[in-house]
């Protein structure tokens, strides 16, 4: 058991009142195991390279909806569904993750400077790294998608609408946006992709869009048996990774990480993805795994899994899991 105090953050001489910064005390726990009851390290493609279960006695920390994972892994960036962004620097011993520090949390932005107004404007459920180092931000129950200049900015920049297509929001309201990508490479290079919870198609498979200013197209993907799209993370070799949840009433909780590459995705087509790995609970340390990200360290491509503890401390935890995955 570790204590890390997360200072101010990385961009505090660039904080606003409106942006303002919080130091926190988290309590780092290390996870030993991905498999609880094995010693088992690989799951297919995945080996085992550590996890933290993360805590705080802030009430403004939790609710970690989306993830990106920068710099030989060590720097975090996630936004919570409560309208708010968390960075910090993670440390490791060995190949495994221990500790955050140099950490800031701070409201996401609206278009004229101002935080979230509420729940609802403030429901950010996904993030990725988008062109000319902008991070582009999925908000969900008030569906929208925006671009902020980070690099740039820091944490005083505002919400600049990305016009996803129209029809996003058809959807449930609590359904309609949970995975954001955007394109660098390939046929699709330049062009953004959205992905859906709850919005399935007339054969019940979700929705998801492709968009480059005007220009867009919908395509679906084949759900796994009682599991939904809660994020994806585009790979360096053009292939996409699907994280999954299960919840149901008669099974425990599950996550399922499936891929499918790039270019199966066309106007219209339902992309059939492959099941890399599936684990539930009581047997594999997962919770509410919401956000999935990747990045380089020591030469592997390691995979890294947030879970959202929906600011229920008492029944949820916010974990991250990371793996070196090997295409």
């Amino acid at each position: 058991m570790r204590l890390a105090l997360l200072s101010l953050g990385l961009l505090l001489g660039l904080a606003t009142p409106n942006a303002s910064t919080e130091p926190l005390t988290i309590t780092s726990s290390s996870l030993s195991r991905f498999a609880l009851l094995t010693n088992v390290t690989t799951f297919g493609p995945f080996k085992w390279r550590g996890g933290i279960e993360l805590a705080s006695a802030n009430q403004k920390f939790g609710g970690l909806s989306g993830l990106i994972m920068t710099d030989e892994c060590t720097s975090l960036r996630a936004v919570s569904d409560a309208g708010r962004w968390l960075t910090a620097t993670v440390t490791y011993s060995g190949h495994a993750p221990t500790d955050l520090g140099k950490a800031s949390i701070v409201p996401i932005l609206d278009d004229k400077g101002k935080p979230p107004q509420s729940k609802r404007f403030g429901d950010a459920e996904a993030v990725a790294e988008g062109p000319d180092g902008k991070t582009i931000v999925g908000f969900e129950s008030r569906t929208r998608v925006g671009a902020y200049d980070l690099a740039g900015k820091g944490m005083t920049a505002r919400f600049q609408n990305l016009n996803p297509p129209k029809d996003i929001v058809r959807g449930r309201r609590n359904g309609e946006l949970e995975s954001l990508g955007y394109f660098r490479s390939g046929a699709l290079k330049g062009h953004y992709v959205a992905v859906a919870e709850t919005n399935l198609d007339a054969q019940g498979n979700t929705r998801a869009w492709v968009w480059s200013g005007k220009r867009s197209f919908a395509f679906s993907i084949r759900q796994l048996e009682t599991y939904n799209i809660t994020d994806i993370a585009l790979l360096p070799d053009g292939g996409i990774l699907v994280l999954q949840r299960s919840y149901s009433a008669s099974t425990f909780p599950g996550m399922a990480v499936s891929r499918f590459p790039a270019s199966a995705i066309a106007p219209g087509k339902t992309v059939i993805p492959e099941t890399l790995l599936e684990a539930r609970m009581p047997f594999y340390a997962i919770d509410n795994m919401e956000g999935i990200a990747v990045c380089q360290r020591n030469g592997e491509l390691r995979v890294n899994i947030l879970s959202d503890n929906n600011f229920n401390t008492q029944q949820q935890r916010t974990l991250l899991l990371q793996f070196a995955y090997t295409p």
